[in-house]
């Protein structure tokens, strides 16, 4: 008895397995129409003392609820905020010159994101000033960014997450900037991190010789690296060739997973085994998490050529060890189904229907339509007309949702693919 009590005390002491979940989505873009669709719902408390204060961050918590219980289950989630925060309510946009209010940077943390990646062709939109000012709104929003710095140095700088006793390197950095450039002077204020696609580009930039070799380093100095990459060809479902060696060089460098943006559309998430025999992860494209772009979008009408833009999701993983010290490992990579819900026709043909455009878990969607027909079916035989219409429009809706989750796990698992997904945006119980 003695003995088998003496076999027990190791396996007690030992230490549980440590294990980060992570959350990703794409890209958020503040169109005009989606801060309308903000505006539609903001609440405002009705006190006398003072100005009208904000009860949903000027509604934007309303354009993220849909997806903020996926995030919230994250111990870090990650998006690409497209867009710089000026707190300029009189900056200049454009349809492809964009700015954001501080509002939505409060809802995006109230929703559960913790990081956001600010190297992208549009972070200058707002000028040099922009830039810096971002920086203002998302620490007194909560949130920590990477890819952008006073100097360029600092834009290369890891972040470094410590969660469960894991250290969590996050690295941005864009291939794109709009014609914008960095100052010629890397101690200059402020800088992106850039590896343009063809070198002698003015301003600094670095090469993707130079990058490898960034996520060399940084990939020393945490347990786990991931690597945020603005790249690619817009509106094409398919990986740039040059991108994919960079990728592979970058997961041999180090990175345990490359997260991809710009293309606006879905691209493929594979999974690569590195010469040393990590298994590691690249998603090409998350598509765009928020935006306004294929808003004509009719079901059932060019529907391969139509709606892609709309077509998102959230990728999801978790890293693990046995132990601390131990190397860690990537587990349970799964893509949740997103569409972004945009009512542009209705609130444009019919006087004081607000505007939503949202990101919506498909899975979630079908739930709800699936139990919506079962009450409705409960009803007697004869029903009224407009318990008949609303069956129809359902009815509608539930093949629509269908179309979309089969379009997009056929784009991001293609054929071979070992990535799962999940029928719920939802954590599995246990």
């Amino acid at each position: 008895m003695l003995a088998q009590a003496l076999l027990l005390v190791p396996l007690l002491c030992a230490a549980p397995p440590e294990r980060v979940e992570l959350v990703f989505g794409g890209d958020v873009i503040p169109h005009g129409e989606v801060k309308e669709a903000a505006a539609d719902h903001a609440r405002a408390d009705s006190g006398d003392a003072g100005p009208a204060r904000s009860l949903n961050h000027e509604g934007w918590d309303h354009v993220f609820g849909p997806i903020a219980d996926v995030l919230r289950s994250a111990d870090v989630a990650m998006v690409n905020l497209e867009t710089p925060i000026s707190g300029n309510p009189l900056a200049r946009t454009a349809p492809l010159l964009f700015d954001a209010p501080p509002a939505m940077l409060h809802a995006l943390a109230t929703a559960g994101v913790d990081v956001v990646s600010t190297a992208n062709n549009h972070v200058f939109d707002q000028r040099r000033a922009g830039a810096e000012a971002t920086w203002k709104h998302l620490a007194e929003a909560g949130l920590r960014s990477v890819g952008t710095g006073p100097s360029e140095a600092a834009a290369w700088e890891p972040l470094i997450v410590e969660k469960h006793g894991m250290r969590i390197g996050f690295l941005s950095f864009t291939r794109w900037l709009n014609g914008a450039r960095n100052p010629e002077e890397p101690e200059t204020s402020p800088h992106v991190a850039y590896v343009p696609y063809r070198g002698k580009v003015k301003g600094s930039w670095q090469s993707p010789e130079a990058a490898v070799e960034l996520v060399r380093a940084a990939a020393r100095r945490c347990d786990a690296l991931i690597v945020a990459i603005h790249w690619g060809v817009e509106y094409s479902h398919t990986p740039n060739p040059e991108d994919r060696k960079l990728a592979r060089a970058l997961l041999e460098a180090g990175a345990l997973a490359i997260i991809g943006h710009h293309p606006h559309v879905l691209q493929p998430v594979e999974s690569y085994r590195t010469s040393s025999g990590r298994d590691t992860l690249v998603a090409f494209s998350l598509g765009n998490l928020i935006a306004n772009q294929d808003r004509h979008y009719v079901h059932g009408r060019r529907m391969e050529a139509d709606g892609t833009k709309r077509d998102s999701v959230l990728l999801r993983f978790s890293l693990t060890r046995p132990q601390p010290g131990a190397p860690v490992s990537l587990e349970g990579v799964a893509v949740l189904p997103v569409w972004i819900e945009n009512n542009h026709y209705v609130a444009r043909g019919r006087d004081r229907v607000p505007r939503h455009i949202q990101p919506v878990l498909i899975d979630e969607e079908l739930r709800a339509i699936h139990e919506r027909l079962l009450a409705l079916s409960a009803r007697a035989l004869t029903q009224p007309r407009e318990v008949r219409q609303e069956r129809t429009t359902l009815e509608r809706r539930l093949d629509m949702a269908r179309y979309r989750r089969e379009l997009i796990l056929r784009i991001t698992r293609p054929p071979g693919s070992d990535v799962g997904s999940t029928e719920s945006g939802r954590r599995p119980a246990g």
